[in-house]
C-alpha cells in the first residue's frame, strides 16, 4: 500500500492504515487511537523505516517481527 509523505507544520508524516492497527489491537474498543499512544520509529536502511508499537512490555523483538 502506497502512502503520501505529507508536511504537518514542518514535520514529515505518513498515515498508518486504521484497519491494520485495529487488527493488531492498537485501537480502542471505539476504533480510535488511544490518547498518548507511542510508537517507535527506526531507520533500518536507506529509505526504509520500521514502526513498532510501544506496549507495557516494551518493543517487539525484531526476531519476532521478521519471522
Amino acid at each position: 500500500m502506497f502512502r503520501k509523505l505529507r508536511d504537518h507544520d514542518g514535520t514529515p508524516v505518513v498515515a498508518l492504515d486504521k484497519d491494520e492497527l485495529d487488527m493488531d489491537g492498537v485501537l480502542t474498543e471505539d476504533g480510535e487511537v488511544p490518547d498518548g499512544k507511542q510508537v517507535h520509529l527506526s531507520r533500518v536502511g536507506e529509505g526504509s523505516y520500521l514502526v513498532r508499537e510501544v506496549t507495557d512490555d516494551g518493543l517487539a523483538d525484531l526476531s519476532e517481527v521478521f519471522q
